[in-house]
Order: structure tokens, then C-alpha cells, then sequence
């Protein structure tokens, strides 16, 4: 008879809001979703991808690029196998830190809008990033493109800028990412194919401002009365922060200082993309051998010529076959 040993459960950890948490469990709060109840996501392949590239990454390796630089991919499907001197040797483009959190960041405006974005995946704020585009769920876009429209209504209005900010946070992460700015309205019938879920429909542009890794605890002062009262770290996918609120945090992210960012996770997440590139199914394309459209010019000249015509014609024999001449049916009507 097997001794069957009972694991021990983990500490409950407070910090992570009133319920357990599992560092292994694939059970996360609602992210880009509006439903209160948490659904628990069983571990599977999911469209051909195994579980180590599908299931959603809140935290990447930080690791920095010794040159100071972020690898951006131009040929995302491309090798990212590293040359001699450790070098990425297939990407062709490289984007600099230098053009985010610049010092002349503007945070005070009389007029803007401000969300909370929550991402189940660290590997689509990285295609945020690297794309400029964002898709929310259906209510999330209709949300944020319902702001997008009442802001270009005030620019014509008071003729000063009226931008609406997003503040970026991967679900179950301990901290914001960054500072996306919505730069156009939300095209329904558009959707990318480079999610890490492919339940994500329609898009819009972005334009990111502020990418650094700013912990919860820099924030969680930060109360949402349109919320509840809650910290704005509480807040659920497409939360609206009150404009007093909204300047508050530019200022917060514009001002921390941190060494870390998912601009240092470039290449990690790089290899992400291109290993779940080669392992989505495609499409199946249908193969016609090279005599095909002999064999059809055949049958379309059979199928054009004067059945009448063949009336006439002698028989003729292939092997132990023979074809005789068409004969029409005097029965028939």
C-alpha cells in the first residue's frame, strides 16, 4: 500500500489581495476584463504552442543590454541565435532608451484623461511597445474609444490638448511598467495575430512616454473614488483615474528612479515571439500538381465541344477499354 505524502499549503500573503496566492498557479485577477469572477487557466497547448512560450509571463528575467541599447525586432521570425561575440545577429533595427523618460515629459494639463491598463502578459506590453498598438476587450475598447472621441471634442472646444494616458501594470507583476499615450481611435475591425491570446479584437495606436518598473507601494496612496475608495493598484482593466489623481501619478512615474524596465527583457522576449511565431499552426494551402491546368484546358475542351459532333465519331480503344461515341438517349427528355 503507497504512502501518499499531502503538500503543505504556501503562507498566505497579504500583499497580494484577499485571496491565496500561488507563485505556480496559473489563476490570476481579472486583467482586460470586466466580469468579477476568475476563471483558472489549465495548463494545455493552445493552437499547436506548448505551455512554456503560451502561458502568460507577468515578469521577465530583467536582463540588461550590455551596449546600453534595446534590441527592437524588424525580422521578428528571424534567427535570434547569438553570433561570436554574443551579439543578436538577426535583428535589424535597434530602438534607444534615449527617446523615453525624457526629462521635458509634460504633466500638468487642465484637461486629460487617464486609465489603468492591466495586461495578462508581460509578452504583450513588450508588442505594445515594439508595435505601437494596444486592444482592450470589447467593453474595454468601446470604453477607451468613447474617451479618445470626448477629448478630440474638447481640443476643438477649449483648442488646448486634451491626451488621454494609459498606465500600463501586468496582472499579478507588484508594480506598473510604463505610460502609453492613445494616439487614435479604436479600429474594430482590425486585429493583430501576435497576442500571446488570440481573444484580442480590434486596436488602436499608442505612443509610449514612460517605461520603467514602478512597485505598488509607489502608488498604492493613490485612492480612486471612483472605485470604491480603492488604492489605484486595485484597479481592474480600463479603470478611469479622476484628472487630480492622473497628474499625481505622471508625476510619480515621471520622477522614480529605477534601474530596471522591460526595455532590459528585449531579446528575452524577442525569442518568445519568434518561438510562438514558428509554432502557431498555418494555414493549410492547398498544392496542385504542375499538370494541373493541362488536365483542366482537357476538361473544359471536352465540356465545349458539340456533343452532336460526336455522333459521327469512330470508337476508340484504350487498352481493353473502348470508349464508344456518345450516343443520346431517345428516350430521353
Amino acid at each position: 500500500m503507497g504512502i501518499f505524502h499531502l503538500q503543505r499549503f504556501p503562507p498566505y500573503n497579504p500583499g497580494r489581495g484577499a485571496m491565496l496566492y500561488y507563485p505556480n498557479s496559473t489563476t490570476k485577477a481579472n486583467a482586460r476584463g470586466w466580469g468579477s469572477s476568475v476563471k483558472p487557466k489549465i495548463k494545455s497547448k493552445t493552437n499547436g504552442i506548448d505551455d512554456a512560450m503560451h502561458n502568460e509571463q507577468n515578469h521577465g528575467p530583467r536582463t540588461t543590454n550590455a551596449k546600453g541599447s534595446v534590441v527592437l525586432g524588424g525580422n521578428a521570425a528571424g534567427s535570434l541565435a547569438p553570433d561570436g561575440n554574443g551579439n543578436s545577429n538577426s535583428i535589424s533595427s535597434v530602438i534607444s532608451r534615449d527617446q523615453y523618460n525624457l526629462p521635458d515629459f509634460q504633466t500638468k494639463y487642465n484637461h486629460a484623461f487617464f486609465f489603468v491598463i492591466k495586461s495578462y502578459s508581460e509578452d504583450d506590453v513588450h508588442k505594445s511597445i515594439k508595435y505601437n498598438v494596444w486592444a482592450s476587450t470589447p467593453n474595454g475598447n468601446k470604453r477607451l474609444d468613447s474617451a479618445y472621441q470626448d477629448a478630440q471634442q474638447k481640443i476643438a472646444e477649449k483648442g488646448n490638448s486634451c491626451p488621454v494616458f494609459l498606465f500600463f501594470s501586468v496582472n499579478a507583476s507588484g508594480q506598473f511598467c510604463g505610460v502609453a499615450e492613445m494616439i487614435g481611435r479604436v479600429d474594430f475591425n482590425k486585429t493583430m495575430d501576435f497576442w500571446q491570446q488570440d481573444k484580442w479584437n480590434g486596436c488602436f495606436p499608442v505612443k509610449w512616454h514612460i517605461i520603467k518598473d514602478v512597485p505598488n507601494p509607489q502608488l498604492r496612496h493613490i485612492i480612486l473614488e471612483n472605485n470604491e475608495n480603492k488604492p489605484v493598484t486595485n484597479s481592474r482593466d480600463t479603470q478611469e483615474v479622476k484628472l487630480p489623481q492622473g497628474i499625481d501619478i505622471l508625476n510619480i512615474f515621471k520622477n522614480y528612479v529605477t534601474k530596471t524596465s522591460i526595455l532590459d527583457d528585449f531579446d528575452y522576449y524577442e525569442s518568445r515571439q519568434k518561438v510562438m511565431q514558428e509554432k502557431r499552426p498555418r494555414p493549410l494551402i492547398p498544392h496542385f500538381d504542375h499538370k494541373q491546368p493541362q488536365t483542366n484546358e482537357l476538361i473544359t475542351g471536352f465540356q465545349s465541344m458539340d456533343i452532336s459532333a460526336t455522333k459521327n465519331m469512330p470508337a476508340v480503344a484504350f487498352g481493353a477499354v473502348e470508349i464508344k461515341p456518345y450516343a443520346a438517349d431517345a428516350n430521353a427528355t
